[in-house]
């Protein structure tokens, strides 16, 4: 071989050599900072779809605002279905007397009750429906004159099997008359006002049901959301009060007792009545449920009282009475075990507050509430926790009797 000839074939080969894989290079490595990100020359994944639709944003598809609970402003509950809540509250007038009435019907699923002292040492409720509609209510009975200030109270529809003439005179001056449903008021067949036996019997069998009359009312052009603000709710009890289990309340002595008592398991106060055998009591049962009647809140109400001219028994022995609700006055409220101090207050129109010494609104505990109407002067004693007040009623025939209407 020729010098020349060798030399550039040997050159080829060296050049051959250093391109190899594996060779040595001369290069030095790059830096950490300049190695290209894995994702940048990654294969793709098993789920190439995630790249190749964007995510939305919360501008392209916003979330739906969440919707505001509904609560009964006579309960603080929320409600399962938001429209019964536009229709307006009955107050219907239910007998507690003679005991023969006992047990009543749907009591327990009103919103808020008041008894309160009616004539001739027995009570009488005014029980106010809104967020539940029970398939029976009553014994139903005739109205009495708080009824023309808690009719207009809670903008209701008020329904009894009628009235004395006097009181329905009086009902007759009020805005809310063409609200009185009532057999006297034309309103005498079933299922508005349904007798199980006739009234030359008995007046111990008159029944309503709320369905029927809340379709008698839209018939009537009268329902729809009533304002009804005024009480407050929280489920949390305020600072301060004292500890209350027992409240008894005896509207007329060894005849008229009612007393509720605290049960820790429920939170609730349930409600016991008088009997025969006093001072036996009886736990007070809805016959619709077969259930004992519980409250989660009492409030005993102070209201002053005055006789009147209007007779409302046949035999004229017994006068009813007015029951001024307009103003203020002292109450207590009574709720999971506790008693607070409080004040009413309530206008010419809407509902009572309840405000404590500060002037601050006194919160309920949400669900029903039972009102207990006792004149200003009713003796009232508190000692270990047991609550007492004995009802005093004004001497019809030592006071000034209102004006007959």
């Amino acid at each position: 071989m020729k010098p020349v000839n060798f030399l550039i074939g040997l050159a080829l080969l060296l050049a051959a050599c250093s391109s190899a894989p594996g060779a040595p290079t001369s290069t030095p490595p790059p830096s950490p900072s300049s190695v290209p990100s894995p994702t940048a020359t990654r294969a793709p994944t098993h789920t190439p779809t995630l790249t190749a639709t964007p995510i939305p944003t919360a501008t392209s598809t916003p979330s739906p605002s969440p919707t505001p609970a509904t609560l009964n402003p006579l309960t603080g509950l929320v409600v399962a279905d938001p429209t019964t809540m536009d229709r307006r509250p009955l107050a219907i007038k239910v007998a507690h007397f003679p005991r023969r009435v006992r047990p009543q019907f749907g009591l327990s699923f009103a919103d808020n009750v008041w008894e309160h002292y009616a004539e001739g040492g027995v009570t009488r409720f005014t029980t106010i429906f809104l967020g539940q509609s029970p398939e029976k209510v009553g014994n139903v009975r005739s109205a009495r004159l708080i009824d023309t200030t808690l009719g207009q109270a809670y903008q209701a529809m008020l329904v009894a099997s009628g009235s004395s003439q006097g009181t329905l005179d009086r009902l007759a001056k009020t805005d809310f008359y063409n609200r009185v449903i009532a057999e006297a008021t034309g309103h005498d067949e079933c299922p508005i006002l349904c007798r199980e036996e006739d009234k030359s019997l008995t007046t111990d069998k008159l029944f309503t049901s709320p369905e029927a009359l809340w379709e008698l009312t839209t018939q009537l052009g009268l329902n729809g959301r009533q304002n009804l603000k005024g009480f407050v709710f929280d489920s949390q009890p305020p600072t301060g009060g004292a500890e209350a289990h027992t409240i008894h309340l005896d509207f007329q002595l060894n005849n008229t007792v009612t007393e509720w008592r605290y049960e820790p398991a429920t939170g609730t106060y349930a409600r016991w009545v008088d009997t025969t055998e006093l001072p036996a009591l009886a736990p007070h049962v809805d016959a619709l449920n077969q259930q004992q009647i519980t409250a989660a809140n009492v409030v005993v109400f102070y209201a002053p009282h005055a006789p009147s001219n209007i007779r409302e028994d046949e035999n004229g022995h017994y006068y009813s009475y007015e029951i001024f609700l307009t103003g203020s006055g002292a109450a207590r409220l009574f709720r999971d075990g506790i008693m607070y101090e409080a004040v009413w207050k309530r206008g010419e129109k809407g509902l009572p507050r309840f405000v404590d010494a500060n002037g601050k609104l006194v919160p309920f505990k949400p669900g029903n509430t039972w009102f207990e109407v006792v004149t200003p002067d009713s003796p009232t004693r508190f000692e270990g926790g047991a609550f007492s007040v004995r009802f005093k009623a004004p001497d019809p025939f030592s006071a000034t009797p209102t004006a007959t209407p």
